[in-house]
C-alpha cells in the first residue's frame, strides 16, 4: 500500500476500481487531473493523493456535488488526511499530541482511532493522546476530532470539524 495519500474514501465493496476514476472525475472537474487514487488490502477503502489542499478540495467538492447531486456514484465518503506515519504507538502519540496547538480555549474535542489489522491498543492510545490536550471532552459533538485512521502497517492522523468530511448521505436528504 502506498504510504503518500492525503484523502482517505470509501465506497461499495468491489467498486474500488470503479471509485478511483470517479475520483479522477471529480478532482479534475476542481482543478486537479493529476490525482492519484490507489487501492488498499481493505475492502470499500481506497487512498489519494491530490496536490490541492485536502480541507479546501472538499469544499469545492461539496459545491460541485450541490449542482449536481448525481455525479456521485461510488465515492461515499471523502475525509482528508494531514500525516501519514508508521503504525507505531510512539509515532501516532507524537504525532496525534502535537494537535494540542490547533484547539482554542472553549473547544471541545474527541479521539477517534479506526483500528483495521493492528494489534495496538486502541483505547490505550486514546488515554495517552488525550493527556496532552487540556480541554473538555465531547463524545458526541465536539468542536474538533482527532481522527486516526490505521490501516496495517501505515496511520493516516488529522484533525477535523464537522464541515471537513464529504459524506455522500449530506446530499441525500
Amino acid at each position: 500500500m502506498q504510504k503518500n495519500f492525503n484523502l482517505l474514501i470509501s465506497c461499495p465493496r468491489f467498486h474500488e476500481k470503479d471509485a478511483i476514476a470517479e475520483v479522477w472525475y471529480l478532482f479534475s472537474n476542481i482543478g486537479d487531473e493529476e490525482v492519484k487514487g490507489h487501492f488498499t488490502n481493505f475492502p470499500g477503502l481506497i487512498i489519494a493523493k491530490t496536490s490541492l489542499d485536502p480541507f479546501e478540495s472538499i469544499q469545492k467538492l461539496r459545491n460541485l456535488i450541490r449542482e449536481d447531486p448525481l455525479i456521485l456514484r461510488f465515492v461515499l465518503k471523502v475525509m482528508p488526511i494531514e500525516f501519514v506515519v508508521e503504525t507505531t504507538a510512539e509515532d501516532i502519540i507524537k504525532t496525534a499530541s502535537e494537535y494540542v496547538n490547533r484547539f482554542q480555549d472553549n473547544e471541545t474535542f474527541r479521539i477517534t482511532i479506526k483500528n483495521r489489522f493492528s494489534p495496538l491498543d486502541t483505547t490505550g492510545l486514546i488515554v495517552k493522546i488525550a493527556e496532552f490536550i487540556d480541554r473538555k471532552v465531547d463524545l458526541t459533538h465536539p468542536d474538533k476530532e482527532i481522527m486516526i485512521q490505521i490501516l496495517g502497517n501505515f496511520t493516516g492522523i488529522t484533525l477535523l470539524t464537522s464541515e471537513d468530511v464529504l459524506a455522500k448521505v449530506q446530499f441525500n436528504q
